[in-house]
Order: structure tokens, then sequence, then C-alpha cells
């Protein structure tokens, strides 16, 4: 009997290549040197703040009593979960290290920690902040819709395997679709494209606490009850995308699912059974495991 054809194995030779080539483009870098020292230091730093912060979210979650999808039937995939955000972070570090780099050497970059270094006035840094992140929900909104595509499905379809999360699924994404994502820090790089340290440092802070909170698993009344007023995602909202896949695709805020209606309640039509539909677009289909070191 023929073995089974991966339909993903040139996404997963392309993540494999993701992985090698954001460390080996460090030895491009105006000082290798550094450059290698920053990442490990910026994959360190990844590594045990968002770590730390899955670990305590996921022990507070699990102590609830109600769970959105219910008690849970298996053990959560931990193991999976944190092996996949690793890779994510490896990637992120990869990114980071060019501005950090840059910083050191005394590169002009966009980034002030000062509102005098960018020249605005504290109503034009709010401004630019909220523009940001306007720019930011955009990204990732289309980003995903795009990765919910037959075509690139393969590149998400590891986050799907986690169909009832915890927080340490927050940024369990590929190395390609982790590129996509964080791609947007090599901006910094650019010295016309300012960004004030304070609002850029609590944008990404809040980025790292959103994500953790909408894969926990379990709701928080006055959350659940305040960031839906503003457009934000919410542990509710998002959930919903891991149990029906096609679905409330929103990373950041809710806007893009208002105005296309994709969200679950719009009656955006479910996916198929895994017999009538491609196992590339299906998440009910997703029967293989991740796989994590030994």
């Amino acid at each position: 009997m023929a073995a089974k054809k991966d339909p993903y194995r040139a996404h997963r030779w392309i993540d494999r290549f993701v992985l090698v080539a954001i460390p080996a483009a460090g030895a491009l870098s105006w000082d290798p040197g550094l450059w290698y020292a920053s990442f490990g230091i910026a994959f360190a730093c990844l590594i045990g703040a968002v770590f730390s912060g899955a670990f305590i979210v996921t022990r507070w979650a699990e102590a609830r009593s109600e769970r959105i999808q219910g008690p849970r039937r298996k053990a959560p995939m931990l193991r999976e979960e944190a092996w996949v955000t690793a890779q994510a972070m490896w990637v992120m570090a990869g990114l980071a290290a060019w501005p950090i780099t840059a910083a050191q050497l005394g590169h002009e970059t966009g980034f002030h920690w000062s509102l005098e270094g960018t020249g605005w006035t504290p109503w034009a840094a709010i401004g630019v902040t909220l523009l940001g992140l306007v720019g930011v929900d955009a990204w990732t909104y289309w980003k995903h819709r795009a990765l919910h595509t037959q075509a690139l499905f393969g590149f998400h379809r590891d986050h799907h395997t986690f169909r009832d999360p915890s927080a340490f699924a927050g940024f369990a994404v590929g190395p390609l679709e982790a590129l996509w994502t964080f791609a947007p820090v090599l901006a910094v790089l650019h010295p016309e494209a300012l960004h004030w340290g304070p609002a850029y440092v609590f944008l990404v802070v809040g980025f790292v606490c959103l994500n953790l909170y909408l894969h926990c698993g379990v709701t928080v009344g006055w959350i659940e009850a305040t960031l839906p007023r503003i457009g934000i995602n919410t542990s509710a909202f998002h959930n919903v995308h891991h149990s029906h896949a096609r679905v409330n695709f929103a990373e950041v805020a809710t806007w893009w699912d208002r105005i296309c209606k994709t969200r679950l309640e719009d009656g955006t039509p479910r996916p198929k059974k895994p017999s009538q539909a491609s196992a590339a677009t299906t998440a009910e289909a997703l029967d293989v495991p991740v796989s994590a070191p030994a």
C-alpha cells in the first residue's frame, strides 16, 4: 500500500529553511559577533518572558471550573505548544537583533525613548500610536485570512492542532508565519520610521498579554465586558476561531471581522467535513500531532 502523500511537505521545508536562514543572515550584519550576542540575549529574554507569562496564566486558567469549551477531554498539549512557540521566538529574536545591533553600534534608527527625539507633541504621539494600532490590526487580520487559504494553510496548520489551547499556544505559530507577523519590527531600522519607545514597548507588552489571554481557554467577566466596547479581541471571541477555524480571524481588534462579516454570528459557513473538504483548509481534518523534540 503506497504511503499517503504529505500535502504540507513543501511548507515544512520552507519553515525549516526560515529557522536556518534567520541566524545565518546575522553573518551579513555590520558586526556579526555583536549581532549573534544580541540574538542570543533577545531569544533568552523572549523565551523567559513569554514562557513565564504562559505558565502563570495556564496555572490560573486550569484552576478555574468553567472553561469556554467545557471540561477538557484530554490534557492540554503544553509540550507541543511550547515547542512551536520557541520556534516563533527564535524568528522574532533574529528580527529584533538587527535594530538592537544597529543601536549598539550607534547607527541612527527610528526608535527614540524621548518625545524630543521624535519631534512629536504628546498629542501627536498618541495619534501616531493609535494609527500604528490600526496598521498592526490590518496587517495581522489579512495575514491570518491569507494563511487560511489552501495555498498557505500549511504554514498555519500547526496552530490549529491546538483546538482547545492553553496560554502556551499564544505564539505557537510556524516559522514563516512568525516571520510574516513580526517583520514590521525591521521598520525601526529606518531613521524616518519614527517610533516613540514608551508607546512602542507598551503596545508590544500589551500584544503579548492579549495573546496569552486569547488562548487561555477561560474568560474574565470584566475583560469580556470592557474590551469589545473598544473593538479589542477577547478570549471568548478568539476561542471560537480554534473551535470553528474559518471565522473570527481577529488577532488584535475585531474591526475587520465586523467589516468583512467573518464573525461566527455573521453566518459564515462552517468548514465542510473532512470527507468533503481539502485537508489544507479545514481545521477539523487535522489529525496529525505537532512534532516535538524527544
